[in-house]
């Protein structure tokens, strides 16, 4: 789970490239894509939200977040269509 951990963190700091290769990573492991997504996407969003809530981070910080969601998703996507 230590990939997840890091995709979340990749997320969390905006770092698209990192995130992108951690969904790589996490599906060339075996981990499922759906679980990818909850434990590694959404719980990164997750976090950012939490952060803004409690004034850490602010709206270009969710900006750059979003963008490493999205650019991680684009990996993810057609592997989430695959299981129906």
């Amino acid at each position: 789970m230590a990939t997840l951990d890091e995709l979340r963190e990749a997320v969390v700091d905006g770092q698209a490239k990192v995130a992108v290769a951690k969904v790589t990573e996490a599906l060339a492991e075996g981990t499922d894509a759906g679980t990818v997504l909850r434990e590694g996407l959404i719980a990164g969003m997750a976090q950012v939200g939490k952060l803004y809530e409690d004034g850490e981070v602010f709206v270009p910080e969710m900006l750059v977040a979003a963008r490493a969601m999205s650019a991680a998703l684009a990996v993810l996507k057609p592997h989430l269509v695959e299981q129906g």
